[in-house]
């Protein structure tokens, strides 16, 4: 169970590839001033009159911002839009790097500030989308299928809906074992980026397990979550079980198991159904 993580960080292919989003960068104050990168899906013939949702899309460990263009998501999505089978919507993707898109307790980074104090409030203004929450929607793979839960607890009041295709769900134990795995902290900084992982009482904060526990604690009006029958051991497991703790608890979501692994190949139908489950 302490390597759940370990095996979400995939490496990105170095192939070259058409690029059909817009790319943007700047200085970040909550990055203490690193530049930051990020790139915006607009779909086909945006008029000045269009007010579109907001989608914020997590990427996974290993992957950038140019993952839509990187996986051919981008093309297909116009092609969906143009098609009139998924909503017209703004996604953005910001750079989250390995960072978790977490807030790092050592302060020396905050992804999560980034994403939700900066970027989507720019983004907005820029396509005039639609105001928060009710307009922004937060979904994710893998890696960033956890920061999109981690988003949606922290941050009910910008986002009304959530999508989680195939992410680790940690409880308590597991988000320890996970924080102290001395060979997993050669690869990811988990001290800086969690705190030393002795505190239960601070991880048990963002358990999701403790924390969303009745129909009104989640403060979404969709949850979804996504997973392959061929995804590894534990997200398989571990997706099955947290839905079985939101039917247990009588919150409502959508649980799909798909067909196909842990890969865009998979991924990439899933977000199309997400983003017509979402948004319509």
């Amino acid at each position: 169970m302490t390597r759940i993580l370990l095996v979400v960080v995939l490496l990105a292919g170095c192939a070259s590839f058409p690029h059909r989003m817009r790319y943007a960068g700047g200085s970040s104050a909550a990055m203490n001033g690193a530049r930051m990168e990020h790139a915006v899906y607009v779909p086909p013939d945006l008029r000045d009159d269009e007010e579109l949702p907001l989608v914020v899309f997590l990427h996974g460990g290993g992957d950038s911002h140019d993952a839509f263009d990187r996986h051919g998501i981008s093309a297909r999505l116009d092609r969906a839009m143009a098609e009139g089978r998924v909503p017209r919507a703004v996604i953005l993707l910001p750079n989250g790097e390995l960072g978790f898109w977490a807030n790092w307790r050592d302060g020396s980074r905050r992804y999560e500030d980034w994403v939700v104090d900066e970027l989507m409030p720019e983004v907005r203004e820029r396509y005039h989308t639609r105001a928060c929450p009710e307009g922004c929607h937060v979904m994710g793979v893998s890696m960033g299928g956890s920061g999109a839960l981690a988003m949606a607890h922290h941050r009910p009041d910008r986002f009304s809906t959530v999508t989680a295709i195939s992410a680790p769900v940690l409880n308590t134990q597991q988000m320890m074992d996970f924080v102290n795995d001395r060979l997993l902290s050669i690869i990811i900084p988990t001290h800086r980026i969690f705190g030393p992982g002795t505190s239960r009482e601070r991880i048990e904060q963002d358990d999701l397990y403790l924390r969303w526990t009745s129909p009104d604690s989640t403060g979404m009006r969709s949850i979804v979550l996504a997973w392959g029958d061929g995804d590894r051991g534990a997200i398989l497991s571990g997706n099955r079980t947290f839905s079985r703790h939101l039917t247990e608890h009588h919150i409502e979501h959508q649980a799909w198991e798909y067909e196909g692994g842990h890969a865009w190949v998979a991924w990439a139908p899933i977000i199309e159904r997400a983003l017509i489950a979402q948004l319509r």
